[in-house]
């Protein structure tokens, strides 16, 4: 006997059977394929049934399981199995969720570069009519229709003009082969996939039209189709096959919270050093890859979009606001908050820190160090910093002729443009015009500039975006 039978190897699926397992709810989850039981957590919570199942197969395991509760989290392209979970439930009385995967928001005529069709053959129907390279990312399940095997004659040149992005399965990879799509034309990859990813795929195979699904938010339909208009290429998109009624995934969580036992959600304050991907430590990469929601500004989160195709993404850094997404979203059960260079150095983590730990029961913290700016200009200027008092100029008043006095180096993060001319005009006025300063601008970003001079002679510089000083010889 179990309290749920979850149906399922989507990315929804996967996150429900994970929240399962994390909360000691008794469940079965069904898949159809040895790769999709391959992608579920091992937990001694959780039975995996593998195989494709009939409505009076289905019947038979409710029977047998007397389950309080099934969820179908079937793609949204399962019409099949999704009618005949319904038909086993409504014929033993089980109750029943479906599991709605939200569609995508945006403009349906993709900027001219979207064409929409209602199923594979007629996809393939209008790509005959075409010209050029041909990115398949519909999975291996519709392949047999675009090659000519099933419903309709298929793409003409199929083998010349198609690669094939499929899963890194046998089955998937040997289909492929059988239907004549060359090895040097399958892409075998698991996705949800970025926006940097797929347009290195597009440029890769040189194509000028992609074929998918409107598989949803979850799926990565978002990040393909701005890879689309990026590229320059054209999306063939076969929509959805019928409007559904059912839950989000927010809400199916909601409904399993009675069945299972209650533990904090776990918390990442993740420090990303001065931006860009490139500067994350091993440990801030793999908290990040794994988080199921990332928040953070603006900034910080374009700095690892590559990292956050198919999650939940909150712009913001105010700790209230981040404490109400996470309320409004318990299908978080993990979440990175995002901190430019190091959380322990003039960071907004702490005051997140405070406000989560006024809740030990929702959440567990962990805080994890990042590059922080004053390491990254002295590794700039090949100096050490033992001997520098840190400071910060930026939303805060410091009387920094003063601390000249007692330190013999001091760094500065700077505030708003032009806070480094109007800080080597104060002090040229005070009578230190003759010492030595270095200026970091947008450190580790495509535009960085690293100057050197007295503070006079940087009064004639101009300086903007995010700038850091070190005022004093280096040693």
């Amino acid at each position: 006997m179990c309290k749920v039978i979850l149906f399922g190897g989507t990315t929804e699926g996967r996150r429900l059977a994970d929240y399962c397992s994390r909360h000691h709810i008794e469940t079965v989850v069904c898949v159809v394929s040895d790769w999709g039981a391959g992608l579920l957590p091992e937990s001694p919570w959780l039975r995996v049934r593998t195989g494709a199942m009939e409505a009076e197969e289905m019947g038979a395991l409710f029977r047998r399981e007397k389950p309080a509760l099934v969820v179908d989290a079937t793609h949204p392209y399962a019409a099949a199995a999704t009618g005949n979970i319904r038909k086993a439930c409504s014929a033993g009385s089980v109750p029943c969720i479906r599991v709605v995967r939200e569609p995508w928001e945006k403009d349906r005529e993709g900027g001219g570069r979207t064409v929409w069709v209602e199923t594979a053959g007629e996809a393939a129907d209008y790509l005959s009519g075409t010209e050029g390279k041909i990115l398949l990312t519909t999975g291996s399940k519709e392949l047999p229709v675009f090659a000519g095997k099933e419903e309709g004659a298929g793409i003409e040149g199929f083998e010349e003009r198609v690669w094939a992005r499929v899963l890194p399965s046998e089955e998937s990879i040997g289909l492929c082969r059988r239907l004549g799509v060359k090895a040097s034309q399958i892409i075998a990859m698991q996705g949800p996939f970025s926006l940097e990813m797929n347009m290195a795929v597009l440029h890769m195979t040189g194509a000028r039209w992609l074929v998918t699904k409107e598989s949803g938010t979850a799926g990565g339909f978002s990040e393909k189709m701005e890879a689309v208009g990026r590229s320059g290429v054209t999306a063939v998109v076969i929509g959805r096959p019928r409007e559904e009624e059912g839950v989000s995934l927010r809400e199916a969580v909601r409904r399993l919270e009675p069945y299972g036992e209650s533990c904090p959600r776990r918390i990442s304050l993740v420090g990303i050093g001065m931006g860009g991907a490139g500067q994350l430590t091993g440990e801030a990469r793999s908290l990040v890859e794994k988080a199921q929601g990332i928040a953070g500004a603006g900034r910080m989160l374009d700095s690892v979009s590559e990292l956050c195709a198919g999650k939940e993404v909150k712009g913001t850094y105010k700790p209230e606001e981040i404490r109400q997404w996470l309320e409004e979203n318990p299908q978080i059960e993990e979440a990175a908050v995002l901190y430019s260079g190091d959380t322990g150095f003039y960071s907004g983590a702490a005051a997140l820190l405070e406000l989560l730990g006024k809740y030990p029961d929702r959440y567990a913290t962990d805080v994890i160090p990042g590059i922080s700016t004053v390491s990254c200009l002295c590794a700039r200027l090949k100096t050490t910093w033992e001997d520098v008092y840190l400071g910060s100029l930026h939303g805060r008043g410091l009387e920094v002729e003063e601390l000249l006095k007692e330190h013999k180096r001091v760094f500065l993060l700077m505030g708003k443009k032009g806070s480094v001319g109007e800080l080597c005009r104060r002090l040229t006025a005070r009578g230190l015009g003759d010492i030595p300063m270095a200026v970091g601008m947008s450190l580790s970003y495509p535009e960085e500039r690293i100057a050197e001079g007295t503070a006079r002679e940087m009064e004639k510089e101009d300086f903007h975006g995010l700038c850091a000083v070190l005022l004093g010889k280096k040693t």
